[in-house]
C-alpha cells in the first residue's frame, strides 16, 4: 500500500529587523546566510520570534476555493506560512523529483492578507505615517529578480519587495523614506521635499518593504491635501503602462482644495455607457498649482483591497522559468534531492521589514550637568532648553536593547515603544530622566 507524500511548493518568511537585530546593533540583513539561519533557529527554538504574534495572516478572495480545488495545503509557521501539495515521487536522471498530483492552471494566483496584530506596529516599523493615498502594500513573486547579497560569502535571495522608488523633485518624503538617488539608496533623516544631502543618509540596499510596494488601491479613493498647502488647482492623468492616457481629472477652486475623489471605475463616470477601467497597473501623474508633475505607480483592484489590511501577498503561478516561479519548466516541484544526495529547497520568498529610526530625546526636570554634557557629547546634542538633549542622528528601535555606548563604559537609557512624537519634520522617542533612570550608567 503506497503512502501519501506532501511537499512544500513555496514558503513565505516575514522577517522584521526590530525583533531580529542582535545586541551588537548589527542588522539581521547585514549578516551572511549561515549566520542568519543559525540565528533564526535559536530564536524559533526559544520562542523568541513568531510572526503570528505580529500579524494575522489569512487567505482572501477566491484563494480558499483555489486551495481546495488544487488540493493545496496552507499552513502558518513561526516565520510566515507555507503552501504544500500532494506529489508523486519520480526518478529523473538520478535525481529524486516530485510531481504534483494536481497541477494548478498557469493563471492561478493565491492571495493572502496581512493585518498587524500589535498596536505599536507603526512605531517599530519603517513605514509612512501619512501616505499620499489610502493605498496598502502589494507583494508578489511576479516579475521579481533574484537579489545579490553582498555578504561574505555572497549569496542570492528571493525578497518579494519592489526596488525603492526613484527620487522625484516636488514630492515630499517622510522621515525614514527609502529612495533611490541614481543607484545610491538613501534614507530620509527628516521630512523633506528635496535632495539636500543633509536630509539624507546613504544605506545599503537590502530590498526592504518601502513605499514602492504601497500601491494597491480601490478604483474609487480620496486624495487628501493639507489645507496649509493652499492648493487651488489640481491636474491628474491616469496612464496605462504604455503611457496612453486613460482618464484626466482637473479641479480648480477659489479656496484651498482639501480632498479630491479619484473615480477610476469608468473613463467617464457621468456616462453609464462609458468604458470600464479594468483592474491593473497604472501610472497616476499629479500636478499641483501648475508646479512639478509627480508620478505614482498604482495597482487598482477592488477584489483584494481592504483598508483594514496592511498589505496583500499575491503568489502567482504564471511567473515562469525564473527563480521566483513555483514549478520548474517541466512542471515539477523546485525542491528535490540531487544526484549528490543534497536536498534542494523549495522557493523561500522573503518579506523584509526595516525597524524605525527616531531621534532619542532625553529630558529631565532640572538642567543637565556639565559632566553629563561632556560624557554624552559624541551621541547627544545640547538644545536651547538646558534640560533637553537629543541624539545627533536618529537611532534604530530594537527589541533587544542596543545602547549608545563608548567602548564598554557609556550606556544611555532606552525609549519606551509608545513614546513616539512627530514634530514638524522629525520623529522623536521621548526618554524621561529621573532619580530611578539616570542619564549615565556604567
Amino acid at each position: 500500500m503506497g503512502s501519501t507524500v506532501f511537499k512544500r511548493l513555496f514558503e513565505i518568511q516575514i522577517l522584521h529587523d526590530y525583533f531580529l537585530t542582535a545586541v551588537d546593533g548589527v542588522s539581521f540583513f547585514d549578516n551572511n546566510e549561515v549566520f542568519k539561519k543559525d540565528l533564526l533557529v535559536k530564536k524559533l527554538s526559544n520562542y523568541l520570534y513568531d510572526v503570528n504574534t505580529i500579524f494575522e495572516i489569512e487567505a482572501v478572495g477566491n484563494t480558499k476555493l483555489r486551495l481546495s480545488e488544487n488540493k493545496l495545503i496552507f499552513k502558518k509557521t513561526a516565520l510566515g506560512f507555507i503552501v504544500g501539495t500532494e506529489v508523486d515521487v519520480v526518478d529523473q536522471a538520478g535525481e529524486i523529483r516530485y510531481k504534483p498530483m494536481y497541477v494548478p492552471k498557469s493563471d492561478t494566483n493565491l492571495t493572502f492578507a496581512l493585518k498587524a496584530h500589535i498596536p505599536f506596529f507603526k512605531s517599530i516599523t519603517n513605514t509612512s505615517f501619512k501616505p499620499a493615498f489610502p493605498a496598502i502594500f502589494y507583494f508578489t513573486n511576479k516579475g521579481k529578480i533574484e537579489f545579490d547579497e553582498t555578504t561574505i560569502p555572497p549569496y542570492k535571495s528571493l525578497p518579494i519587495a519592489t526596488p525603492a522608488n526613484t527620487h522625484q523633485n516636488g514630492l515630499t518624503y517622510e522621515m525614514g523614506a527609502i529612495v533611490n538617488f541614481g543607484g545610491t539608496i538613501r534614507q530620509a533623516l527628516q521630512s523633506t521635499d528635496g535632495s539636500d544631502p543633509t536630509h539624507w543618509e546613504d544605506m545599503d540596499d537590502k530590498r526592504f518593504m518601502t513605499d514602492a510596494d504601497r500601491i494597491l488601491l480601490p478604483q474609487n479613493f480620496q486624495f487628501v491635501l493639507k489645507k496649509d498647502l493652499n492648493i487651488t488647482q489640481l491636474d491628474a492623468v491616469l496612464e496605462d503602462l504604455t503611457s496612453n492616457p486613460i482618464k484626466v481629472i482637473n479641479k480648480t477652486s477659489l479656496t484651498p482644495i482639501e480632498h479630491v475623489l479619484f473615480n477610476f471605475t469608468k473613463v467617464d463616470e457621468n456616462n453609464p455607457n462609458s468604458a470600464d477601467i479594468p483592474s491593473g497597473y497604472y501610472l497616476l501623474k499629479i500636478k499641483l498649482n501648475g508646479g512639478l508633475e509627480v508620478s505614482h505607480s498604482i495597482y487598482l483592484n477592488n477584489d483584494i483591497y481592504s483598508k483594514d489590511y496592511l498589505g496583500i501577498i499575491d503568489i502567482r503561478f504564471d511567473e515562469l522559468n525564473s527563480p521566483f516561479s513555483i514549478l520548474d519548466a517541466t512542471g515539477l516541484l523546485k525542491t528535490k534531492i540531487d544526484v549528490a544526495n543534497n536536498k534542494v529547497l523549495h522557493p523561500i520568498f522573503e518579506l523584509r521589514l526595516k525597524n524605525r529610526k527616531t531621534y532619542w530625546r532625553y529630558t529631565k526636570n532640572s538642567d543637565f550637568s556639565v559632566s553629563e554634557l561632556v560624557a554624552t557629547s559624541s551621541h547627544l546634542q545640547a538644545q536651547p532648553q538646558p534640560e533637553v538633549l537629543v541624539s545627533i542622528k536618529p537611532k534604530a528601535l530594537t527589541e533587544t536593547l542596543v545602547p549608545f555606548q563608548n567602548g564598554t563604559s557609556l550606556i544611555l537609557p532606552h525609549p519606551k515603544i509608545a513614546s513616539l512624537k512627530v514634530e514638524r519634520d522629525k520623529i522623536f522617542s521621548e526618554i524621561n530622566i529621573n532619580q530611578s533612570n539616570r542619564l549615565l550608567s556604567n
